[in-house]
């Protein structure tokens, strides 16, 4: 910087000395020529501004060399503008601080809601209604009733099968007369009406000819009366499995079968008889006995059908009885009747009667609808079980229709195929004809 100023100095210096004298001015191509000399006043005039131009412009460069950049910009101005980024970027961190402490509340309250949402939406969709627990209490014993009438429904089908075949310790055992002595008499002395037939039964049924309590009314002709024993009541107290003596509706419902599949039982054949011939393969009693056999067994498919609605109306097992009592007691039936169509232990018909319809004949069963949405799909899948259960109830039925109309095609070509039989046995060798 010195060194500069000392060189604007002396250039300041010779352009102040004395001017030389004046000399022409000529040119080649001009007709003027210059020979009057400059006047010292101008040339004083262009010494003093320049004197003037050069001290200033030295000044300004020192006043900007020395002052504005080293004592106002680098002294004062630059610390300040530094301390200034400083403080702008420590507020712009602090602002981006509190953006982010804004954004971080958002997520937090966001999280918060989302969360609370979830706790709500899992206490309205996993809190069960009454209505749904009343699903799941109405069937709580149905698969054990219905296992216990499978039983009644076997040993129903082996008690008959017996008696066909007139096993040991049977009413049929004798053959036809010994098991319709025994019928008779349990007829005479269990559902014997002496009004029927016109009074006629007055002399057959001595034991009854006296005026008789209400509980032995009913039970009169409940041996033929479908509606009375089998129809009406949702449940029949038959219960087969326990052992011990039967009750009055097992005679009744036995007393039933006896009447409505082989009321008249087969005689009984020889043992002899049914010796191996050895001069012929199958004898006449050995025929006759197959032939026997095979009528039992198409009265079985037939019978099946009965020992399959016992069992479904058959007594069933203890666990849903009281509530079944108390929804029928809603509905407006008396608690009398209640008795007569539940019994003791409620079957499985009285179980799906009210699972498939008494359950929907209640009003309070739509005005419970008005539940969380959760819980009403729950029921609608709960009466899809049903009717799955239902559905194969009625499969079980279909299969039982379809093996009764097998047997009943069977016997209506059973005429044709003797016919056909006979006509090949009475084959005529020597006039190779057929029988008309």
């Amino acid at each position: 910087m010195l060194a500069l100023s000392i060189i604007f100095v002396g250039m300041a210096a010779v352009m102040t000395t004395a001017p030389e004298p004046a000399q022409a001015i000529c040119c080649d191509d001009c007709c003027l020529c210059l020979t009057d000399t400059i006047p010292e006043d101008f040339v004083q005039w262009i010494q003093t501004a320049l004197t003037i131009n050069i001290y200033i412009w030295i000044n300004l460069f020192l006043h900007q060399l020395i002052w504005f950049d080293i004592t106002y910009w680098e002294q004062n101005m630059l610390p300040t503008f530094m301390h200034m980024g400083t403080q702008l970027s420590s507020v712009g961190m602090l602002q981006v601080m509190t953006i982010g402490k804004f954004m971080d509340a958002k997520e937090q309250l966001e999280t918060q809601r989302l969360l609370q949402e979830l706790h709500a939406r899992a206490s309205k969709d996993y809190h069960p209604s009454v209505g749904m627990c009343e699903f799941g209490t109405r069937i709580t014993s149905l698969a054990a009733s219905e296992r216990k009438g499978e039983a009644n429904a076997l040993i129903l089908n082996e008690r008959s099968t017996d008696r066909f075949m007139g096993h040991v310790d049977t009413a049929a055992q004798s053959g036809v007369k010994g098991d319709v002595s025994v019928r008779l008499g349990r007829f005479q002395s269990q559902f014997c009406d002496t009004f029927d037939n016109g009074n006629g039964l007055y002399f057959m049924c001595p034991d009854l000819r006296a005026p008789q309590p209400g509980a032995v009314k009913n039970r009169f002709n409940k041996d033929i009366d479908y509606q009375r024993t089998i129809q009406n009541p949702w449940t029949i107290e038959l219960d087969l499995t326990a052992g011990g003596n039967p009750s009055e509706n097992d005679e009744e419902v036995v007393a039933m079968a006896n009447n409505l599949y082989g009321f008249d039982s087969f005689d009984r054949i020889d043992s002899a008889d049914l010796q191996n011939n050895p001069n012929d393969d199958v004898s006449n009693a050995q025929q006759a006995y197959l032939n026997f056999r095979a009528a039992v067994a198409k009265t079985k498919v037939a019978e099946n059908s009965f020992n399959a609605l016992m069992a479904m109306k058959g007594e069933g097992t203890a666990g849903s009885r009281a509530f079944i009592a108390a929804y029928l007691e809603e509905l407006g039936i008396p608690a009398s009747e209640i008795d007569l169509f539940l019994g003791v232990n409620p079957s499985y018909n009285a179980q799906m009667e009210i699972l498939t319809k008494k359950a929907y004949q209640s009003p309070l069963f739509y005005t419970n609808l008005y539940d969380k949405p959760a819980n009403v799909e729950r029921k609608g899948v709960a009466m899809q079980a049903i009717g799955l259960i239902q559905k194969f109830d009625l499969l079980k039925s279909y299969l039982r229709t379809e093996s009764s109309l097998s047997v009943l095609l069977e016997l209506s070509v059973e005429k044709l195929q003797t016919e056909v039989e006979d006509n090949i046995r009475a084959f005529d060798t020597e006039g190779v004809t057929l029988k008309e």
